[in-house]
């Protein structure tokens, strides 16, 4: 459809295959099958732009695929919560980096250090320096729910550094 591969199938592949990015929704009635057809579309874009690669379920793309429907306010949330971070500085974009994969892997230390080639220490410092420089704390809410928290700066972080 659209130029695109579609298929209906009663179940998923397993394992999941590799390659391009494929989005799979769940069942619905042959009279939602054009409005589940444009959330695939926006979630292929939106997954597309994250650089998503394999079989992914529609669900697992909702939140990327509502933050990529209105960047104007991902860039209000970057300008709140990273305004005292310089785009054209090269150390702050790492700071941001080292925080959104900090975000990605479920706040633990360990795993940001893997998965970016640095010591535990080194992610450690840098979200305190992020700390210090946006005066705002990446984790802790200050007594509000901490789920919005956490995607309020996940969404903030992924604008200001695909608009840097």
């Amino acid at each position: 459809m659209d130029g695109r591969l579609a298929a209906l199938v009663t179940r998923l592949p397993e394992p999941r295959p590799r390659g391009p990015l494929l989005v799979a929704a769940p069942p619905a009635r042959p009279a939602r099958a054009a409005d589940r057809y444009a959330l695939v579309r926006r979630a292929l874009r939106a997954g597309e732009t994250a650089g998503l690669t394999g079989l992914w379920r529609l669900t697992d793309l909702a939140l990327l695929t509502a933050t990529e429907a209105e960047p104007d306010l991902g860039l209000l949330l970057a300008a709140e919560l990273l305004d005292g971070l310089d785009p054209g500085d090269a150390f702050h974009r790492e700071l941001a980096e080292t925080a959104l994969s900090y975000l990605d892997h479920g706040a633990r230390i360990e795993a940001t250090a893997a998965a970016l080639h640095v010591h535990g220490n080194t992610v450690k410092y840098r979200l305190r320096r992020l700390h210090d420089l946006t005066g705002r704390s990446l984790t802790d809410p200050g007594g509000g729910p901490a789920v919005p928290h956490a995607a309020h700066w996940w969404w903030a972080l992924r604008r200001w550094l695909a608009e840097g």
